[in-house]
């Protein structure tokens, strides 16, 4: 069975839908990136995969879940979110984060186990960061967080790793090192991946699969089948080139107006 599977799935907020009649599924081995415009339902979908929201029509299956009523599916995704605010006094360090991401995996009363503490020293590993653990999170650079709330989402660890904009508001040498971690979590802990951004160029080595959102519209399905220059133009509105570089694609929006 498929990890996540949406049949003509609608979803919005009071009855407003957002995006309609959307087909997909995500299979163990899948990278899939969601991508689009500003404004079109991207955070929406994340947060329908993620039961914050219910769908308001179409059948949907999460890791054993229909997404109504109680489930215990959130526990089984590891989410790392566009925006983190934590007070910057608050005297927590990069590992004392990082070990929050077993906290949901716990009973109330139940205490870290030592598994999770070697669990933490290992993610650290993966995205580069072990000599930064004891530095307070709030010193580190907007990169280095990324990094460290990644190694936090994969505690556990999840079946499904879902990034909600991994790279925003981050500088080019550290998008390239938020996009290597990624890369690497994806090959080492051998689980199916979701990010969600506005520049698929950086995945498009790894990505499977794909979901591209515009105004009204959708496209889903295999890389080879979405990213094509017709369907891409459309969904920005204005022209798409894919081109290629020493067997390399890369996507090059124009100047797009979404009007």
């Amino acid at each position: 069975m498929s990890e996540i599977v949406f049949d003509k799935v609608s979803a919005g907020y009071d009855r407003k839908i957002v995006f309609e009649n959307l087909s997909f599924t995500l299979e163990k081995h899948d990278f899939m990136v969601i991508f689009g415009p500003n404004g079109v339902g991207k955070t929406t979908l994340a947060k329908t995969i993620l039961g914050i929201i219910s769908p308001i029509s179409g059948s949907t299956y999460v890791l054993g879940c229909t997404l109504h009523g109680v489930c215990p599916h959130k526990k089984m995704i590891g989410y790392v979110p566009q925006v983190y605010n934590l007070d910057p006094d608050f005297p927590a360090t990069l590992f004392d984060i990082v070990l929050t991401g077993c906290y949901p995996l716990l009973k109330p009363t139940e205490k870290v186990h030592q598994i999770y503490i070697e669990q933490a020293y290992r993610n650290l590993k993966t995205v580069g960061l072990i000599e930064f653990k004891d530095v307070p999170f709030s010193k580190l650079s907007s990169g280095q967080q990324k990094r460290g709330l990644l190694a936090r989402a994969l505690m556990g660890p999840p079946k499904i790793l879902l990034l909600d904009e991994p790279t925003a508001g981050v500088d080019l040498v550290s998008e390239v090192q938020v996009n290597l971690a990624i890369e690497t979590a994806f090959r080492d802990f051998n689980i199916p991946v979701i990010a969600i951004t506005h520049d698929i160029n950086p995945y498009l080595s790894i990505a499977t699969k794909v979901i591209i959102m515009g105004y009204g519209k959708h496209y889903a399905g295999r890389i080879d089948e979405i990213l094509r220059e017709e369907i891409l133009s459309e969904i920005y509105r204005t022209k798409v080139d894919v081109l290629e570089k020493e067997g390399k694609r890369y996507i090059n929006i124009r100047d797009a107006h979404y009007g």
